[in-house]
């Protein structure tokens, strides 16, 4: 993954997470029925706002620090992948284990949370780690 496009998907990425965010703030003005009775459902979509938000824009962070810390091009490239779809996994993870959820425990879905955390984590590690010289 280039580092254009990176920045790229990691802006779409915080678009779509905003967007979210106005759906959910539409759907508390309106008051409708199932989004703000159910709390399991209104926590979850809340979690998933926030977290893929904050995520995408650590994602914009994270691709300013890749160039500024000239990471070499394999690790940058496979650094970049893992943090994107971290990002995703962890705020559509929380999204659909709000919408799709039993009586008391959210959905199948929110398993994607700690895949996608541990993939940020790892490429955050690396990009700390990792110096210009190092070859992959």
């Amino acid at each position: 993954m280039s580092p254009e496009r990176h920045i790229r998907a990691s802006i779409a990425l915080v678009a779509l997470f905003l967007a979210a965010g106005l759906w959910l703030e539409a759907m508390y003005g309106l008051r409708a029925e199932g989004w703000l009775d159910d709390p399991l459902r209104r926590e979850f979509l809340r979690l998933g706002h926030a977290h893929g938000g904050l995520l995408g824009i650590l994602n914009l962070a994270l691709a300013w620090a890749l160039e500024r810390l000239q990471t070499p091009a394999g690790w940058a490239r496979k650094i970049r992948v893992a943090a994107l779809v971290g990002a995703a996994l962890v705020g559509l993870g929380f999204m659909l284990g709000g919408l799709i959820h039993g009586p008391t425990d959210p959905g199948l879905p929110v398993l994607a949370v700690p895949a996608g955390a541990m993939l940020l984590l790892s490429s955050l590690a690396a990009t700390a780690l990792v110096k210009p010289d190092d070859a992959l």
